[in-house]
């Protein structure tokens, strides 16, 4: 990092989504309640993706072509962003509060201000030193949480995490190695501050998390449960393979599409949620 007499304050920030064309259906719900929660946030916001597209002017679609690896296809949506900050977002994470513009930049000045590379902006805590004049804390070596989450990262680590042929597990492990040496430079929100971001996690190995079909019940959206299941939860012989059947059918599909565009057919273009009722 550069040292403290030599500290930049460039601030500049870009929201990049993480997702594939597999997770397409997921789109419309997350730009619904994205642009519900966050109506003005930073134009572009990029989504990545293989062929699809997403018909919304305010999202740029990142096309990186056939999955790959993690680190590849992350690389390579870097490409198209000069940032010095990038605010990553996964695919199911359905915001479900208001997001303050002013409040984001505000905050991620402090990190600017410090060299700071991380931001881990789900969780806050009253643990590790507390950066004076701030909202921040450094992440302590004995809290090693930091990761592949919803967190600013520095665009220059980001590239360092997400080398080509790199997991995104790989980019985890980099991450709590840096954490646990106690890198000075990973932060998060102290406790009793406004936070950044919150949201529901929709969801898990695939299927619709149980709180996921709940708040959009509550919320008046309807998902496709032909396209993304709901199957049972339990660890009984039938729910597994059920949750079995259903994975094979999804392979299945993604294999399909996948040979659809290689052929070089039209690229399919997803529509928002308001478009599809």
């Amino acid at each position: 990092m550069l040292p403290d007499d030599h500290a930049t304050t460039d601030s500049s920030w870009a929201v990049l989504i993480s997702s594939f064309d597999g997770n397409s259906d997921l789109w419309p719900i997350f730009f619904h309640y994205f642009f519900q929660q966050w109506p003005d946030a930073p134009a572009p916001v990029y989504l990545v993706t293989n062929f699809k597209r997403y018909d919304d002017p305010r999202v740029l679609s990142l096309c990186v072509g056939r999955d790959t690896d993690w680190g590849s296809v992350i690389t390579a949506s870097l490409a198209s962003i000069q940032a010095r900050y990038v605010w990553m977002l996964l695919d199911d994470f359905f915001l479900d509060r208001p997001v303050l513009t002013g409040r984001v930049e505000e905050v991620v000045g402090q990190i600017a201000s410090r060299n700071g590379v991380y931001l881990e902006t789900g969780r806050q805590s009253d643990d590790g030193p507390l950066v004076e004049s701030t909202d921040l804390r450094r992440i302590p070596a004995s809290n090693p949480i930091a990761g592949i989450n919803s967190a600013i990262y520095s665009r220059q680590l980001l590239l360092e995490l997400a080398k080509p042929g790199n997991s995104i597990w790989d980019g985890n492990r980099v991450m709590n190695a840096m954490n646990v040496a106690g890198s000075p430079d990973l932060y998060y929100l102290r406790e009793g501050v406004p936070p950044l971001i919150s949201f529901v996690e929709a969801v898990k190995g695939r299927f619709w998390k149980p709180v996921a079909i709940e708040f959009m019940k509550r919320t008046g959206v309807t998902p496709d449960l032909n396209w993304r299941p709901f199957p049972p939860q339990g660890q009984d012989p039938f729910s597994k393979m059920v949750r079995s059947f259903h994975k094979r059918r999804m392979d299945w599909r993604k294999s399909r599409e996948e040979k659809h565009f290689a052929a070089g057919r039209v690229h399919e273009v997803v529509r928002p949620l308001e478009k599809n009722s």
